[in-house]
Formats: structure tokens, sequence, C-alpha cells
């Protein structure tokens, strides 16, 4: 799922669409309430390209329009995009009911005025959904959580890394160390990580860019590719990634590490002058649903966020996390990450290369 500035890296081949008995579905089903089923009009939905457009348009659209009475327009794009035209259009006359989009673009639009919080009468299934999923008091939801830990070869470590400081302290590891690129949100994610972890907080990055010289040089193209021909021994890596080799047979595992995880999150935020607040309440509650929830990380291999959803066992085997672990998540200040992006960006370039 786009939680960077590459969006393909992150996307998984879907699978058939199979949701049709939702259509039929009313109140106490776990998907719609007596409230929601009301909603009706015009609702933009958006969403990435790809797989995420194919999931979107295929799945969850027609089940949802038919429970509801809604149409569902679909809007690919990314969170650039969506909040440009946010920008264009004003607080007072958005062009959406609400918005998905990544945290490192949609603080700054709730800095803005754009945003307000979910009403929770009109999101019964707000109820279940783990605590750390619930952003700025309410204002946003994070429906959508693909957690970074350390992935390693089982062929080339000989034990689990079990925290971020043993890519400095662990012999096994030197020179064999690969890391996401600051154009990545991932790589973004884990100078703040390293920077809290030897400083006094996440943008602490004085403390954090001297960790990160003592790396140097290491490669920073996609570090699944790199991890998965051996050419390194351990990365920050999402889950869903370190799935996808071990399907195809590479010898990879996933731990979380003592100081935490960060994460690839998919939040959304309804606009303050939302044009049909209802149908967006209306399809937030159908996507934190049990079965949506399940259907989600099934197909992209992300962490439920309602604390109901039960994972059939192969599943939970391999994803091996649950909602119950999100406490796990290190979160971010991204209105201050963001006001220095930039100088953050320069500072990489020049350590690393």
């Amino acid at each position: 799922m786009q939680m960077s500035f590459s969006l393909n890296r992150r996307q998984l081949l879907l699978g058939s669409a199979a949701l049709g008995s939702f259509a039929v579905m009313g109140a106490g089903s776990g998907v719609f309430s007596p409230r929601v089923v009301a909603a009706a009009g015009q609702l933009v939905t958006t969403t990435y390209g790809g797989p995420y457009e194919l999931f979107w348009r295929e799945t969850l659209a027609p089940p949802f329009e038919k429970a509801t009475g809604t149409n569902v327009l679909v809007d690919v794009g990314n969170g650039v995009k969506w909040a440009a035209d946010l920008r264009a259009s004003g607080p007072e006359k958005p062009a959406y009911s609400y918005v998905m989009m990544n945290e490192l673009v949609g603080a700054l639009l709730r800095q803005e005025g754009f945003f307000k919080k979910w009403p929770t009468e009109k999101v019964p299934n707000l109820a279940k959904v783990h605590p750390k999923a619930i952003v700025a008091g309410g204002m946003g939801v994070t429906a959508m959580v693909s957690p970074i830990g350390i992935a390693y070869r089982t062929d080339m470590v000989s034990a689990p890394k079990k925290s971020w400081k043993e890519f400095w302290e662990n012999s096994e590891l030197k020179g064999k160390i690969g890391l996401y690129d600051i154009t990545d949100t991932g790589g973004y994610m884990f100078i703040m990580m390293i920077s809290q972890i030897y400083g006094s907080s996440a943008l602490d990055f004085d403390k954090g860019f001297a960790q990160l010289q003592k790396l140097v040089p290491f490669p920073t193209s996609d570090p699944a590719t790199l991890l998965s021909r051996g050419e390194i021994a351990a990365c920050p890596l999402d889950i869903r990634e370190t799935l996808d080799m071990q399907k195809k047979g590479v010898p990879v595992a996933f731990v979380v590490p003592e100081e935490g995880m960060f994460m690839y999150d998919q939040t959304f935020d309804l606009l303050r002058a939302a044009p049909n607040e209802d149908a967006a309440c209306a399809f937030l509650d159908y996507i934190l649903s049990d079965e949506i929830q399940l259907k989600l990380a099934e197909e992209f291999l992300c962490i439920p966020v309602n604390t109901h959803t039960v994972l059939p066992a192969e599943l939970a085997k391999s994803l091996i996390l649950t909602a119950n672990d999100l406490d796990k998540i290190v979160t971010f200040d991204w209105i201050g990450a963001s006001k220095v992006r930039d100088k953050v960006a320069e500072r990489w370039n020049r350590t690393v290369r």
C-alpha cells in the first residue's frame, strides 16, 4: 500500500472480488447500522492506482452502493494530489467528503483546518478500534496499518535481531545493512526512530545523523530487492514485503524491535465541510467492520485495527501481529517533521552520497 512516495513497490496483486454477500446485510451484521444504511447520494472515495483501484472499484464499492443507495465515485491519486485539490478549493468547498492519506500529508491539512472529528454516533464500529489507530483525538482514524520492523536473512544471521541498535552493535551485520532512501517515507521514519533512540526526541536529528554516518556506505535502493538477493543481511522492512519474500522461498524473518516499530499508515479524515458527511461516515464504518478489516488483511497483509477482527489460523500464523500489537508502533510528530523535511533530505543526501 502507498505509504511512501513510491506506489508500485508496496502494492499487491489482488485476487477476485468476493464481497457480494455484504450487499444484502443490514443492521446487526457488523457492517452497517440503521443510521448508516440511511446514507445515500454521491460519495467520492480516494484511493491509489493499480491494485488499490481495482480493490476499491470491484470489491469495496459495489456492495456498499447496493446496501446504502450511495453512488460511489473512485478518485485515483495520492496524498499530494488530494491535498492540492483541497487547497485549491479551500476548506469550505472541498471536492471530497473524506480523504484517505498518510499522516505525512494529513497532519498538515488537519492543522490548516480542513478536517473535523468523526462523529462516533455515525460510525458505530469506532467502538471496536484500537486506541492507537485513533488520531488527534478522533479527527483521524488509521484504518490500514503496515508495520515496519527488522527483516533479516536467516541464512546470513545466526539469531533474530531484537533491537534497532544491533544495526551498529552486531558484528554479523557490519557492512550488510540496507535502508530506505529519504525519498521514501520509510527512510524519513528510520532517521526519526534512531534520533529518538540515541537522542532526546525523534526530531533530534544531530544524534540521528551521527548514527547514520556510522553505517555509511550502505545501499539505499529498494531494501526488499537487496534482501531477497542476499546483497544485505538486514534492513527496516514492512511486514507485507517480508511475507511476500517468504512465499517465494526467500529465507527471511520479521522481528519486532524492542524499541518499537514504525508504520506505513492509511488514515481516514473527515472534511469539515463534507458535501455528504453521512455517506463518508457510512463508508468508514464499512471499512472498520469486522468483515472488511479481515478482507483488507487478506488482500494487503495489513494489521487489522478492529480489535474484534479474527484472522484465519493460517493468516494469523504468518502475519504474526494483531490489533493488540498496535501499541508496539511508534508514531511521530509529522507537523514538526514536515517543517524540516527539505533540510533533513538535503542532510541525508550529503551524509549518504
